[in-house]
């Protein structure tokens, strides 16, 4: 016996619901939250990969002697020799930034999750994420004075 009416998906809505982009739907917005949390992890491991494969290429096509001493370590955590670099293409900045960018980027995520979190309503996760990003504040702060 034949059925009049089509079939339908089940991922599809059965009712006259609203149209898309006529209505705010909350479970979309979480949706795209956590999407944006995703597509932020993503792009920040492609992007340091790709700077570290780039730093090493011109760390081998320019293979010079890195003494790894304190001072010359010291030396390349100076703002003005980063961006020279980096405009020469040269390997330590490179991939100093390919640090700096792997290091923050699960960083990100925690203030993406902050964000879902808030917009989820889930109040008791947020503070306990924001927690959690204060401490990496305070850690990076106190790094900085000196304090270990």
């Amino acid at each position: 016996m034949a059925s009049d009416t089509p079939l339908r998906s089940p991922q599809k809505p059965v009712s006259g619901g609203p149209a898309h982009g006529s209505a705010h739907d909350p479970m979309q917005a979480e949706q795209n939250v956590y999407a944006n949390v995703y597509h932020a992890l993503i792009i920040g491991m492609l992007v340091s990969t790709a700077l570290f494969i780039w730093g090493l290429i011109q760390a081998l096509r320019h293979s010079t002697f890195i003494p790894l001493t304190h001072k010359w370590i010291r030396q390349q955590y100076n703002w003005h020799l980063f961006w020279q670099g980096l405009r020469h293409a040269q390997p330590t900045p490179i991939l100093l930034l390919a640090t700096l960018i792997l290091v923050l980027t699960p960083v990100m995520r925690v203030v993406s999750s902050i964000y879902a979190f808030w917009v989820d309503k889930d109040y008791k996760y947020t503070v306990v994420t924001s927690i959690v990003f204060g401490v990496i504040v305070l850690t990076v702060i106190l790094s900085r004075l000196g304090l270990h």
